[in-house]
């Protein structure tokens, strides 16, 4: 782990270097990191819609079998092992903790001595938190902004999974007493994370919405 962390904050200070903010350069490490992460979170994001998948054909199982309960489990044995391999996608994301991890220690660690950033104008010591309170209000939008996706009609096809009310308070609970408490410069690094998230999976939603669309009229065409 201080292999990794040592190997970020020399990142962050390189990135310094050439941009000279401290808040610039946050958003750089965040959206590198993001980015070099790509092939985990495809894999991450292959293997929950399989784990979905499995979910759906277990429940279609057990009414279809309701009144067998050896061949509901043969058959819920046997899907299982179909989809076995999905969870690898699934396991993926413990891969990623260590590195977010070590990142937020790096970005703590910074002995920041300009404790200004252009992009933040009201904040004069980014390794204070903000007494405005405006990087904790931001934040609590941008982790719940994937939420409204569900809501939106333009996404109805897809069946998007129905937000959680308690991660939704959950959010909101974790911003308030967290990011209210934490540096300026761990907030930037919690929103642009968030926001990166947000992006990607609107992307990945207009993807599938296009892929459904191109299917169906394949279909007709036929």
């Amino acid at each position: 782990m201080n292999i990794v962390i040592k190997f970020l904050s020399d990142i962050l200070n390189q990135l310094y270097y050439v941009v000279n903010d401290w808040g610039i350069t946050i958003i750089l490490i965040t959206l590198l990191i993001k980015i070099l992460l790509i092939p985990l979170t495809i894999k991450q994001k292959k293997g929950l819609e399989l784990q979905q998948k499995l979910s759906k054909e277990v429940e279609s199982i057990k009414k279809k079998y309701s009144n067998d309960k050896a061949k509901m489990e043969k058959e819920i044995s046997k899907i299982s092992s179909k989809y076995s391999g999905s969870m690898i996608g699934c396991l993926l994301t413990f891969v990623q903790l260590p590195i977010m991890i070590s990142l937020y220690r790096a970005i703590a660690s910074i002995p920041l001595e300009v404790t200004s950033t252009v992009i933040l104008p009201w904040i004069t010591n980014l390794k204070a938190p903000d007494n405005y309170y405006i990087i904790p209000i931001i934040s609590v939008i941008i982790h719940l902004m994937p939420n409204i996706m569900y809501y939106l009609n333009i996404f109805k096809e897809l069946e998007l999974t129905k937000p959680n009310k308690v991660m939704i308070i959950s959010t909101i609970i974790i911003n308030a007493l967290f990011i209210s408490k934490a540096p300026v410069i761990i907030g930037l690094y919690w929103i642009v994370s968030g926001l990166y998230t947000f992006i990607e999976q609107l992307i990945t939603n207009i993807i599938n919405l296009r892929k459904k669309a191109q299917y169906k009229a394949s279909l007709q065409e036929e």
